[in-house]
């Protein structure tokens, strides 16, 4: 599947328009209706935006998924934040960020 399919059945679902929808991301018309009829790829931040609007996930949005409901995530703020953290250093630099968290998790003994 393809993000205007899944943006055609999101639109149609929730029953929003394309004008209202392009109206609440602050983005035109014309480059939502390009992303509708897969003119046009959206940039990531605009599908983590699309993702936030429906309440979905953006594997839905890229339609990787057929589950629009977000699964509940088993981790809280700060700990969703240590992995986004991690996920963003470069490869040579992760073991010493391991390193870092195991040294800190040592004082949780003391």
């Amino acid at each position: 599947m393809d993000i205007g399919s899944q943006l055609r059945k999101l639109l149609e679902q929730d029953g929003i328009t394309q004008k209202q929808l392009a109206k609440d991301l602050n983005i035109s018309t014309t480059t939502l209706n390009g992303y509708v009829k897969n003119r046009r790829q959206p940039d990531a931040n605009t599908v983590i935006r699309l993702a936030s609007y429906f309440n979905t996930t953006t594997d839905f949005i890229y339609g990787l998924t057929t589950l629009r409901e977000p699964m509940a995530s088993p981790y809280n703020a700060d700990e969703r934040h240590l992995v986004n953290i991690y996920r963003n250093i470069p490869e040579d630099k992760k073991s010493l960020f391991m390193e870092t968290g195991k040294t800190f998790s040592n004082f949780v003994d003391e």
